[in-house]
């Protein structure tokens, strides 16, 4: 039985490689156009689970560029869900919290 369970894929694991992975291509991705955004939420914080999706946190941005952000970050994270946050859309008194949890994709392990 146990060498059964050895050949069973963490599917957490991968899902989660999965997201790091598309993060970091978007964060890339958003820079080339002149984006800044860091990783944000539970990937952010090592709470990453099966039903997790990945929060983006936009931290500037063009303006011409704010609204098309969206298909950038979905090409890039091939199906995973995601959230993309605008710091400048976020409540003044929540704005601290979000960019305490935020990280750079960089910083993703």
């Amino acid at each position: 039985m146990a060498e059964r369970e050895a050949e069973v894929p963490d599917w957490t694991t991968d899902r989660r490689t999965r997201a790091i992975s598309g993060a970091r291509a978007a964060i890339c991705a958003l820079a080339r156009q002149g984006v800044a955004a860091r990783i944000t939420g539970s990937l952010a914080t090592g709470h990453f689970g099966p039903g997790s999706d990945v929060d983006l946190l936009v931290t500037d941005c063009p303006p011409a560029l704010k609204y098309t952000i969206e298909s950038v970050v979905e090409d890039c994270l091939d199906g995973m869900p995601f959230d993309v946050i605008y710091l400048d859309e976020v409540p003044a008194p929540k704005r601290a919290l979000f960019l305490n949890i935020a990280v750079d994709a960089s910083d993703l392990h």
